[in-house]
């Protein structure tokens, strides 16, 4: 994986971006660095939030998105431009079955060319990942997803997005 050889403000007093509540040197800067790869689907989102939030890290990005679902044209240059202040992450729901993986998360962000005193906007993803070779990449994520709650059928497709039958899937 192509990663930076720094990470921003790596010193262990800074707080991490993910809001982990642990120092930005022993939290996302291990998974930036190449030092560690993220152990779970929430790690990994968490770690891609911080990498948007700090900005400069568009090789990291690339490198932990798959690459059969990443647009081609994207670019390491197009990442690393920081278009937002991101104020904050919420794990609303994350869970992990064998090589499948599903992360709800809202984020909270202000864009650039917004003026300081307009409201914050919330981003809200059901992301999808994918262990490949011990490694998990993002996939997709639907953004602003339905409400969950109703009960999901056992012949349904999966609303984790892996295209199987519940049953086979997260219903296990």
């Amino acid at each position: 994986m192509k990663v930076p050889t720094t990470a921003p403000e790596s010193d262990s007093s800074r707080s991490c971006p993910c809001g982990s509540a642990l120092g930005y040197a022993h939290c996302c800067a291990i998974y930036h660095l190449g030092e560690a790869a993220a152990p779970t689907p929430e790690a990994l989102m968490r770690s891609r939030y911080s990498a948007f939030a700090l900005g400069g890290l568009g090789a990291y990005l690339l490198a932990t998105w798959d690459p059969r679902t990443r647009d081609p044209a994207l670019t390491e240059a197009q990442l690393d431009v920081q278009d937002s202040h991101w104020l904050g992450l919420e794990i609303i729901e994350a869970q992990a079955h064998g090589a499948q993986g599903m992360v709800e998360f809202k984020a909270r962000f202000r864009p650039v060319t917004a003026a300081a005193l307009a409201a914050p906007q919330v981003l809200h993803e059901r992301s999808r990942f994918r262990r490949h070779r011990g490694l998990w990449r993002y996939l997709d994520g639907i953004i602003d997803p339905p409400a969950d709650g109703a009960p999901v059928s056992r012949n349904a497709p999966c609303p984790c997005g892996s295209g199987k039958k519940a049953k086979r899937c997260c219903l296990r």
